[in-house]
């Protein structure tokens, strides 16, 4: 009685429709769920998939380290295209702030950007850059110009047009610009996050760029992916499953009248498995490193 009281009571329906109101305003940006959550797992401050060099590793022998250390690579090869080091970079999307902290440790002068407060935070706390904004890159400005401007994973957020105008306005006239992130094949498929890649192809040309440097690595960035399918398939999914059939035998009430929010609960963990399903990313899209220009 006391659960079926719970759902009737005005008051709770009136406090509920407030929470959801509020929570519907809700920027992603400022506090990713996903992001803080690998944060969490990871200790080396970095946020991207990593770079394998042996494609082929099996998923069940990578640990902790092993992805790390993957981590550390991808984030190497990037400082490693930044031939212009007496001029400022500047980390667009820094995440947790590894790799900016690395570039920082190769003696090169970096700002860098995120509109997570929890980034912001965390960094502040940790490290001291010459620069940290907490703010969108289409919102970011400066008087200073950058020799390198870098888009780890999070090119995929900003639209195309806005993005090349800012880096057009911030970077030097013999600046690079630095862009690794996983694009879209075509208008398929289940996940519709990040550009496609023909459009970046087009609008590379239109806006007066050139490709100085292009290599696709999915294949080196698919070992995560499949470590992140095996850990939903033998952890995540066995335990949501324990989750629901201890709440079914203990509260057998609230299970039935959950019913809606499980089917919710599942249709979400399907669209977030898709993207960790390797076959499924390989038929959708590639994950490329790109070093752009200008024409």
């Amino acid at each position: 009685m006391k659960l079926i009281w719970h759902f009737l009571n005005p008051i709770k329906w009136i406090k509920a429709k407030m929470f959801a109101k509020k929570n519907a305003a809700f920027d992603k940006s400022t506090y990713d769920l996903e992001l803080y959550l690998y944060s969490k797992i990871l200790s080396n401050d970095m946020l991207h998939f990593g770079h394998f060099d042996d494609p082929d590793i099996a998923p069940d022998t990578i640990s902790f380290r092993t992805l790390e250390d993957a981590q550390m690579r991808y984030a190497q090869n990037i400082v490693d295209q930044i031939i212009n080091k007496a001029n400022a970079v500047l980390d667009v999307g820094c995440g947790m702030g590894g790799l900016t902290k690395m570039i920082q440790d190769n003696g090169m002068q970096v700002e860098c950007l995120t509109p997570n407060k929890n980034q912001i935070d965390h960094i502040k706390s940790k490290y001291n850059f010459s620069g940290v904004h907490h703010c969108k890159f289409e919102q970011f400005e400066s008087d200073k110009t950058f020799g390198t401007i870098i888009n780890s994973e999070s090119l995929q957020y900003i639209n195309l047009t806005e993005a090349f105008e800012k880096v057009g306005r911030l970077l030097l006239p013999d600046g690079r610009w630095i862009i690794v992130d996983y694009f879209r094949l075509d208008e398929s498929g289940i996940n519709k996050s990040s550009h496609l890649l023909g459009h970046f192809h087009e609008k590379v040309k239109s806006e007066g760029w050139k490709i100085v440097h292009e290599h696709d690595i999915s294949a080196n960035i698919l070992p995560t992916i499949a470590y992140a399918n095996m850990f939903a398939e033998r952890f995540l999914k066995p335990v949501k499953h324990f989750a629901y059939e201890k709440l079914r035998f203990k509260k057998p009430s609230l299970y039935y009248m959950t019913e809606g929010m499980r089917e919710s609960v599942e249709a979400k963990i399907a669209k977030e498995q898709a993207s960790i399903d390797p076959t499924m990313f390989l038929n959708e899209k590639r994950y490329m490193f790109f070093v752009l220009e200008r024409a």
